[in-house]
């Protein structure tokens, strides 16, 4: 964006009259004798029309810089204004200058930008040490302004088992045009006996404001107004009045903490206000002004813009049977994003997806006999599937028997006890009666011994999905089974078996294979990374940055397979191949599509499916700050997931923190969530944040997890978005931590994100102070 830069004009005039002759004569007769005297005064008037009209000029020009560096720090980009050395936002030691574009009223103008650091008494840390402690997110401080006349300091630990943080000083500045109001605060209250931490602070001017500094005698944090020592974290919070000469502003004030008892944390101060220095300097005139922002700090989670989150379903229930078993794998499915702002950036951009398998240690489509020995003809493949048909009165036995292989078919000597599930798919077809029956039958020898026969089904209507847990005493390295079919001699009786699957439903995690690449296309071009790093086009499948696995288990407790995620940033392919916007830019509007995701189906916890996060920046984004959690959780059901391995359920998110509300706006932070394997049919799963439960359009509160996503087309995954509202009051400025629970009663599934955008607003005040030295 290019600045215009002021200039000063410069004006001339000449005025003339006309008179008589005689006037003339007079004027000229005086004019002699006065002539010598007027001539120097006009010579000493002119010379000091000039030098006021020089500083005139270079005042405005001086000007000029101080206007561009207030631009600089409201709207530009400071990391790349300055490279050498790079600009830190904890450097509070250097000055980083740079000089404007094009003169300014004839005088070249240099502009110089500096970091001020406020806490009185107090050395500036080192940038890394600074970085350090408010990045850590371990003591947090924050200010707010509650009423007009009311400020709030929220400090907010996290403490470590054996920790004591003893506070030694509170401090706070207000900014010129503000004043402390004597005795307000919450810590100078005439309580009998009088706490621990009552105190009268000092106040004292400081960088044309005021200091305000309440010092104690290393009084533990547990004593402080509001402290509840069982919360995480543990708040105080300290209040008081200000008095105001500003009445139409709002103040932008730095408060901050120094403590001991605990390493590395002996400071701690709102960094969300920041002040500045310009200087600007024409070689004869500078001017200089101290400038204040408010912007929301970046914690070890935040990333700084606004997002948009897509995705579709890779699995189908075609059927519609009444468990909403899903039992078709998509080759790919396509997301469209249209609606990011045509003057964004693409800033960062994650692709997810996931999906559930069985464990299959064995498994036949049915196709041919390859696997299977059968005694005559009585079994044979047709259409995708071993059909069972006796013709005349054979009374020999009809088995369909594993072969042996070598060394074994199936080793499941390192399982236990209901780990090993046997499952097909049967089906039949005529006027069966009960003595129409298939059996099977397990062996733990190779087919040296065998099991009675057990019934799988008989007479018409069989359950289409048979499932049987193999015994303990069939675990072995030399497991086999057989099918054996009994009647069936009608000419029109016939047994179908297909899809047969012998499944361990647990297993170590770290030996999990998960489906680590896919086909990833933008606007239907295939695109993927080259050896370099590099966006191209091609037929090639992108590879995963990050894989996990989880073990899954069944309604009664038991392990049953393991749902897997796999994260990959594609921000440079989003960047390089999605259209431009309003300039150069590319906002990251496209149709996505998603393809070759492995995952099985035919079963209840069956599904698969893929989401994206787009983040962007724009003028409108700049105060939105985005936290970004992706460990894969199960969640079972009857339960409430335990987020934080604390061993209670629910739990703890923090590495935020929230803004003042922007004025206006009703919607204080927003939630999306991306969910495998949710179902419309199970209700009674919820969303709970800070106990207030969320729903949208088309998730209500007692079912959100139930496929039927704003947008989405397919079930067996949801991707919703939630919003939270200031008149939920369920958050407050200031807060650097929330609940979440998710209790689930009847259905199961798998969290594979959250993502918690907070809307703030970024206010760049006027300069606190203005100099123009000649």
């Amino acid at each position: 964006m290019k600045r215009k830069l002021r200039n000063v004009s410069r004006k001339s005039g000449i005025g003339e009259t006309g008179s008589a002759m005689i006037l003339a004569l007079i004027l000229l007769t005086f004019g002699s004798l006065l002539l010598p005297t007027l001539l120097q005064l006009v010579n000493t008037g002119f010379e000091a029309a000039q030098v006021f009209e020089d500083k005139t000029y270079q005042k405005y020009a001086a000007g000029t810089g101080v206007d561009d560096g207030l631009w600089q720090i409201r709207h530009g980009d400071l990391d790349t204004l300055f490279t050498n050395p790079p600009y830190d936002e904890y450097d509070y030691n250097t000055a980083w200058n740079y000089d404007l574009s094009e003169e300014s009223n004839g005088y070249d103008v240099n502009v110089t930008i500096q970091n001020i650091w406020i806490p009185k008494d107090i050395a500036p840390p080192e940038k890394d040490k600074a970085r350090e402690v408010i990045e850590a997110g371990k003591l947090i401080i924050a200010g707010s302004i509650p009423d007009s006349s009311t400020y709030k300091i929220k400090i907010s630990y996290y403490p470590e088992d054996g920790e004591d943080l003893k506070v030694n000083t509170i401090g706070v500045w207000l900014p010129a045009g503000y004043s402390y109001e004597n005795g307000s605060s919450n810590l100078e209250t005439n309580i009998i006996p009088s706490p621990l931490y009552h105190t009268i602070p000092s106040v004292e001017d400081h960088h044309g404001g005021q200091a305000i500094i309440w010092t104690f005698s290393s009084v533990p944090l547990d004593e402080f107004p509001g402290v509840n020592t069982l919360d995480t974290p543990i708040t105080a919070e300290i209040t008081f009045n200000f008095n105001s000469t500003l009445p139409e502003r709002i103040p932008l004030p730095v408060s901050w903490v120094t403590t001991s008892g605990v390493d590395g944390i002996e400071l701690a101060w709102d960094s969300d206000t920041r002040i500045y220095l310009i200087t600007s300097d024409t070689g004869k005139t500078s001017a200089s002004a101290h400038i204040a922002k408010s912007e929301l700090r970046e914690l070890g989670w935040a990333i700084l813009g606004d997002y948009r989150a897509s995705g579709a379903s890779l699995m189908e229930d075609t059927d519609s049977d009444a468990d909403a078993i899903r039992d078709l794998l998509l080759n790919e499915s396509d997301a469209l994003i249209n609606d990011i702002p045509s003057d964004a950036e693409v800033t960062l951009a994650y692709l997810y997806w996931s999906g559930w398998f069985g464990l299959p240690l064995f498994q036949d489509v049915c196709e041919n006999m390859n696997s299977w020995n059968t005694s005559g003809n009585y079994w044979t493949p047709k259409s995708g599937r071993f059909e069972g048909h006796v013709t005349g009165t054979d009374s020999n036995a009809k088995f369909l028997t594993l072969k042996k292989a070598s060394p074994h078919q199936i080793d499941l000597s390192s399982y236990a006890e209901g780990e090993v599930t046997l499952k097909w798919e049967q089906y039949e077809s005529g006027q069966l009666e009960g003595n129409d029956r298939l059996y099977f039958a397990l062996s733990a020898d190779d087919g040296a011994s065998w099991s009675f026969d057990i019934l799988a089904f008989s007479d018409d209507d069989p359950v289409t999905d048979f499932e049987y847990t193999v015994p303990q005493a069939y675990l072995t390295s030399d497991f086999t089974m057989r099918f054996n079919l009994y009647g069936f001699t009608g000419e029109d009786e016939y047994a179908y078996i297909d899809e047969i699957i012998l499944t361990a439903s647990q297993g170590d995690t770290s030996t999990f294979e998960a489906d680590t690449s896919v086909v990833f296309k933008i606007d239907s071009d295939q695109v993927y990374f080259d050896n370099d790093d590099l966006p191209q086009k091609g037929l090639v499948e992108i590879v995963a940055d990050k894989v996990q696995a989880r073990n899954i288990y069944d309604s009664t407790g038991k392990p049953y397979g393991y749902s897997y995620s796999c994260k990959k940033e594609v921000t440079e392919l989003i960047k390089e191949f999605t259209a431009t916007g309003d300039d150069e830019n590319h906002p990251g509007n496209g149709t996505f599509t998603v393809g070759g995701v492995d995952a099985d189906t035919d079963d209840e916890m069956s599904y698969a499916g893929w989401s994206m996060i787009i983040v962007y920046s724009n003028a409108e984004s700049h105060g939105h700050q985005l936290y970004i959690y992706d460990d894969l959780i199960f969640a079972q059901k009857d339960s409430n997931v335990d987020f934080d391995n604390d061993g209670d359920p629910g739990g703890i998110i923090s590495g935020f923190i929230t803004p003042e509300p922007v004025s206006g706006e009703t919607i204080a932070a927003k939630l999306t969530c991306f969910v495998g394997e949710g179902d419309e049919h199970y209700d009674k799963d919820y969303l709970y944040f800070n106990s207030y439960g969320l729903s949208n359009a088309q998730s209500p509160v007692n079912n959100v997890w139930n496929s039927q996503s704003p947008g989405l087309n397919e079930d067996g995954i949801d991707i919703d978005t939630f919003n939270i509202t200031w008149e939920s009051d369920v958050l407050d400025p200031g807060d650097t931590s929330a609940s979440i629970d998710m209790p689930t009663k009847f259905d199961s599934y798998n969290l594979i994100y959250i993502i918690l955008s907070f809307r703030s607003e970024v206010v760049t005040g006027d300069a606190l102070d203005y100099l123009i030295e000649y």
